[in-house]
């Protein structure tokens, strides 16, 4: 019987042919995360349980793991045994991952207000310097709908025509349209002479393939490297990432009273229960001015409160310990 290693090298190796090196990449950290923790690479499926995946679970965020990170092991390792249940190499049992966290906690997501968007925008940055450039990237991503970092880079000319912008999302397929606004259009010229003989918008990518991922990679890596130094640079007091820009998008545009639905589309979500997810960590503050305003309805006069956005955000904050 083949070993679950095996099988997922080999699952690995199609995943790379077939130029999906995102899941490839994932499927190896979570092999790799595994064996490490079983301490042999001869792992075979029926040693899958689920007292087995809770002892994983914990070893995982003792060593310091993010839930997200623990969820993306634990799907990646689902997906990995529902194939080969599927090609009859093994039997799953009902219920196999159900006591482990495989959802996404939105708690580890962040936005940020307008206001400190603009105070990047204003910014006075070297002309040219890599903060310059982290800070353009972050504001295009802002400016067309939070678009991803990964399909920001791989943006082609062809994609744009009388000034709206269509390109499909590489983690759905789905298509997008946007409008350009002069401000997104202002930053693609700024790179105009260095896409000359380019097919990209962007100086990013100039490789195919398996070397196209590496690249995006690392520049992803370079990318988050300095929005953290110009979070610092700017005193901003927040973690600045990648997805901050998309995250406070659509966290803008919902306490503009956006419908969830089109904010959904407008990102091009798969559902609207993924946008939630993006709202759930920014709206404790909206939920308890709302809350009050129903009080209100029954009270006459109800005596301000003052609670930080900390306090409001931190589930461990209880009135009453027990």
């Amino acid at each position: 019987m083949i070993s679950l290693s095996k099988f997922t090298t080999i699952l690995i190796t199609h995943l790379l042919e077939s130029g999906r090196y995102g899941t490839a990449r994932a499927y190896r950290s979570a092999l790799n995360r595994l064996v490490i923790y079983w301490g042999s690479d001869e792992i075979s499926f029926a040693d899958i349980s689920p007292a087995m995946l809770k002892s994983y679970e914990q070893y995982l965020f003792h060593r310091g793991c993010k839930r997200n990170t623990v969820s993306l092991y634990m799907r990646m390792l689902r997906s990995i045994c529902n194939q080969a249940a599927n090609r009859g190499i093994c039997n799953i049992q009902k219920g196999l991952f159900e006591e482990v966290f495989t959802h996404t906690d939105s708690s580890e997501k962040r936005a940020v207000s307008p206001s400190v968007i603009r105070k990047i925008r204003e910014a006075k940055l070297p002309v040219g310097s890599m903060l310059d450039f982290s800070r353009n990237m972050f504001l295009l991503s802002f400016y067309l709908r939070g678009i991803p970092f990964v399909d920001l880079i791989h943006l082609r000319k062809k994609d744009i025509n009388h000034g709206v912008l269509r390109y499909r999302r590489s983690k759905t397929g789905k298509l997008l349209t946007v409008g350009l606004e002069p401000c997104a259009t202002e930053i693609f010229r700024k790179y105009a002479s260095a896409v000359k003989k380019s097919p990209y918008l962007l100086p990013i990518i100039k490789g195919e393939g398996l070397e196209a991922y590496r690249q995006y990679q690392n520049a992803l890596r370079g990318y988050n490297l300095y929005l953290h130094k110009l979070s610092a640079f700017l005193k901003l007091n927040v973690n600045l990432t990648s997805y901050v820009a998309r995250h406070s998008w659509a966290t803008a545009a919902y306490r503009q009273g956006i419908p969830v639905a089109i904010i959904s589309e407008s990102m091009g979500h798969s559902s609207e229960k993924i946008t939630y997810t993006y709202l759930a960590s920014f709206d404790n503050r909206t939920l308890c001015h709302a809350n009050r305003k129903v009080i209100a309805l029954v009270i006459d006069k109800i005596l301000p409160t003052v609670i930080s956005d900390k306090i409001l955000n931190d589930k461990r904050t209880q009135l009453f310990p027990l």
